[in-house]
């Protein structure tokens, strides 16, 4: 009982939750006099939302749609894995560069493949304003580990969209039909979809990693506000922006 409480309280006075517990206080405070009904309504909805989009309950439901629709497949022969960029720490000193921790998993990802088949690899991911572009930090860091593999680096991309158009061309230049694309589970619906749509001659095998929602019964623990599920619920609403923005694209295209 007393760790449920401090569990619930310590929720409620760090972020996110105590953004959460002072918009309730301004709840409160708009039903003095003179009260006002419609900032008090547009606050419960406000708190309301930032609640559920802070819980982990809220991203088993938006997650699973998204991690459940792609499942993981592989060529049989020769390929090339293309693993799609998650960010970094911006630098423009080589010595602090590193992936960001999205990056390191769909990095992993792809170096287990690239290690059990021998297949080379190409790390997409540009910059937005000087700094050392995304692909080299991965392949920076994947060269550290294993020097032996080989890897391509696409560092010009900011986009998914860039990331698949700027790829095409090393992939033709190596003459290879069959790429694997590797990024995370949530991310690999629009991914694959660009990249078919974009390069249909190119034969593409989704890879999913990185899995974020828990597969654990539910308890006091999802229903409590978290940062770590308040960024990855916000992510995975703009994957559905995302993809709304995608096939609209494609809608247009074939009108």
């Amino acid at each position: 009982m007393l760790f449920a409480i401090y569990k619930i309280a310590g929720a409620f006075v760090a972020p996110p939750g105590i953004f959460i517990t002072l918009i309730i206080i301004a709840c409160l405070w708009a039903l003095r006099r003179p009260r006002k009904p419609l900032l008090f309504i547009y606050l419960c909805i406000l708190a309301l939302f930032f609640y559920f989009i802070s819980i982990p309950f809220t991203t088993r439901l938006l997650l699973a749609p998204l991690e459940n629709t792609t499942k993981p497949s592989l060529p049989e022969g020769n390929a090339v894995v293309v693993v799609l960029g998650g960010g970094q720490r911006r630098s423009i000193d080589p010595a602090k560069l590193d992936p960001s921790p999205h990056s390191l998993v769909r990095l992993i990802g792809a170096l287990e493949l690239s290690i059990e088949f021998n297949w080379p690899i190409i790390v997409c991911g540009g910059s937005y304003s000087g700094e050392i572009p995304e692909a080299v930090a991965m392949a920076n860091k994947a060269r550290r580990l294993f020097p032996n593999i080989t890897i391509y680096e696409e560092a010009q991309s900011r986009t998914t969209w860039e990331n698949i158009k700027n790829t095409i061309p090393i992939l033709k230049s190596l003459g290879v039909k069959d790429a694997i694309l590797v990024t995370h589970g949530y991310h690999m619906f629009r991914a694959i979809m660009t990249a078919k749509e974009m390069a249909p001659e190119i034969n593409w095998y989704p890879y999913p990693v990185g899995e974020s929602r828990d597969l654990v019964p539910l308890s006091l623990m999802d229903f409590l506000p978290k940062a770590s599920d308040f960024q990855i619920n916000s992510i995975a609403l703009r994957e559905y922006l995302g993809i709304v923005a995608y096939k609209t694209r494609l809608l247009l295209r074939l009108t």
